[in-house]
């Protein structure tokens, strides 16, 4: 399966093509106006800004603390398997 986004100028030729969609076992999964298309960026910019400001705080890995305290942590609740010894 495959998406395409298709922009069409008239309204005559969108009705066309929501003819041919049918005979072709397609369908249409979502329509956008142009203020809704044209919106997008702007969530792709808020999305670009906060990223931005995470990585201009140093980053979300220090709140996470040490990974291979982490690790040897998690390990520990391990129990010993039957037929082998620690």
């Amino acid at each position: 399966m495959s998406q395409w986004i298709i922009e069409i100028d008239t309204p005559e030729d969108e009705a066309l093509l929501e003819q041919v969609l049918s005979r072709f076992n397609s369908r249409l999964v979502q329509k956008l106006s142009v203020a809704e298309s044209q919106e997008a960026p702007s969530k792709k910019e808020q999305l670009k800004d906060v990223l931005e400001r995470i990585i201009q705080s140093g980053g979300a890995g220090e709140s996470f603390g040490d990974a291979s305290e982490w690790q040897r942590e998690v390990r520990s609740w391990d129990r010993v398997l039957d037929g082998r010894e620690e």
